[in-house]
């Protein structure tokens, strides 16, 4: 009967190595539809900004669009995980009607967007008398950094730089910090206390320009020497509409931002009907629970988009490390001696020459530089016991590599491909500390920002950090990968403890230096 065994057993091999490539493929469209969705969510906040004439045929094909997106993204969920998350398409039908009810609004809607804009009148500021309040006024950084939100704002200076506490930050201060990680994003998302941002570093692209948009708060970075210019206390005035900060309080600028008129989100149906559709579709809503998104507390596209993801990615974290999968191609690691690599699915590497480092010989690039950055980041034990034996299963082609990691070190999923072109080049991981001794909030800290860094998409929740990023050349596409490997690594040393007590910027920056 050995005969037999044998057969079934290469049958049975080949209808999971089917399925895991039909489920893969399906993972990878999902992601696709996800990355679009953010596309949109970028698109949209710079129409926000006033400076694109809007027309009512864009507003009402992006809720359209963001419909159709929600039906993709639930059916590819489904299909991923067997027709266990059906409840979806009731919650997205949901979601579509709220979306039309919207786009073409009856009376009631009508009156909503009404209620928005205040009583019409004549600025009770004139130009001229603004022109000599600003004239009077010191400023401090004119034409500097980047706005990533438009708006005017002013109160006192909380410097993050000098130590303070985030969750203390007061009602309406101008928050000025180095950076904003995609972590302290989700507190300030849930305080909503800061009136304006001003950062050192940061891009219109960053965590904190997506906080600020998604709030409306004006908002300037890349001012460099915010932080050391700006003590707690100080009074400012952002202008974030010119791009000028002001030292003091300038009521005439405020009374007259207020008054005019001429703000077209706020007097053209178009915008205000925009920013309705944006407040219901694009918010996280959950991104600050301590327990497990339930499907019930979807509340918007982006929740669908988010958790259906997630879903998706815990079911082929589930086929991957099931025992249909157990054999596979050994790839040992010199420099992560405790990590277990077995190549299975879509292609077995060949075996490597003599003297050859096994990962330098895989014909995946995203695969190879993945594990490459696992070996290359040195294994440092400040106190502790060593890493135990890690196991990562990998998928892999000549330009794609899904790579899923069974312990609990706080990398958990890898889908990379480079070498596809610019527009196919794309990379999605995710990070999900588990286990009884892993500080989950330090570990997440560190790698959402060390993603926000690297120019992912992050969304950062209780359960998992998790970073996506497209478009790239494919050299740059491969360094990034060799990064999350590297991240991947580090996350994997239980015994290094030292890096928990320090800050998240200031363990971004240690681990970006060691990766460079």
């Amino acid at each position: 009967m050995s005969w037999l065994s044998s057969l079934l057993g290469r049958r049975n091999g080949k209808e999971a190595a089917t399925l895991l490539r039909l489920r893969a493929t399906r993972f990878r469209q999902l992601l696709e539809s996800y990355g679009s969705f953010l596309a949109l969510l970028e698109d949209a906040a710079e129409k926000q900004g006033g400076a694109f004439i809007l027309d009512m045929q864009y507003v009402v094909a992006l809720a359209e669009q963001l419909a159709e997106l929600a039906d993709a993204i639930v059916f590819d969920l489904n299909v991923i995980t067997s027709q266990r998350n059906l409840a979806f398409y009731d919650v997205a039908e949901w979601l579509r009607a709220q979306l039309r009810s919207l786009a073409a609004p009856g009376p009631g809607a009508a009156a909503t967007a009404a209620a928005e804009v205040p009583a019409a009148g004549l600025p009770p500021i004139s130009p001229a008398a603004l022109s000599a309040a600003l004239g009077r006024s010191q400023v401090l950084y004119a034409q500097s950094g980047h706005v990533a939100c438009r708006g005017v704002a002013a109160g006192s200076v909380f410097n993050l730089g000098e130590g303070a506490d985030l969750a203390a930050v007061p009602e309406g201060s101008v928050l000025v910090a180095g950076d904003v990680s995609a972590q302290e994003a989700v507190i300030l998302a849930a305080s909503r206390r800061a009136g304006a941002l001003l950062l050192d570093r940061g891009s219109a692209a960053g965590a904190a320009a997506r906080l600020a948009r998604e709030l409306r708060i004006p908002a300037v970075v890349g001012l460099g020497t915010a932080t050391a210019r700006l003590a707690s206390g100080t009074e400012v005035t952002v202008d974030a509409d010119e791009n000028v900060v002001y030292l003091g309080r300038i009521p005439e600028l405020l009374e007259y931002y207020r008054s005019a008129p001429s703000r077209a989100d706020e007097v053209e149906e178009e915008y205000r009907l925009l920013r309705l559709i944006r407040q219901a579709a694009f918010p996280l809503t959950f991104l600050a629970d301590t327990a497990q998104p339930a499907l019930p507390g979807c509340r918007t596209i982006h929740d669908i988009a988010h958790l259906a993801r997630s879903l998706a990615g815990d079911a082929l974290c589930e086929l991957v490390s099931s025992e249909r999968f157990e054999k596979g191609t050994l790839v040992r690691l010199e420099g992560a001696p405790w990590c277990e690599v077995r190549v299975i699915g879509f292609e077995p590497p060949p075996p490597a020459p003599a003297g050859v480092n096994p990962a330098s010989a895989l014909l995946s690039r995203p695969l190879r530089a993945f594990l490459e950055g696992l070996a290359s980041h040195p294994l440092v034990i400040e106190d502790g016991p060593a890493p135990e034996t890690s196991s990562i299963r990998a998928a892999a082609t000549d330009e794609r590599a899904l790579a899923v990691a069974a312990a609990p070190y706080g990398f958990d999923l890898l889908d990379a491909t480079a070498g596809a072109g610019r527009e196919g080049n794309t990379i999605y991981c995710r990070f999900a500390p588990r286990g009884q001794d892993d500080p989950a909030a330090a570990r997440g800290a560190l790698a959402a920002g060390v993603l926000t860094r690297l120019g992912f998409a992050v969304a950062l929740t209780a359960r998992e950090a998790g970073g996506w990023i497209r478009g790239l050349p494919t050299a740059e596409t491969e360094e990034r990968v060799r990064i999350v490997g590297c991240l991947a690594a580090r996350l994997a040393q239980q015994g290094a403890r030292g890096w928990r007590r320090a800050s998240p910027q200031a363990n971004v920056e240690a681990f970006l230096r060691t990766c460079a």
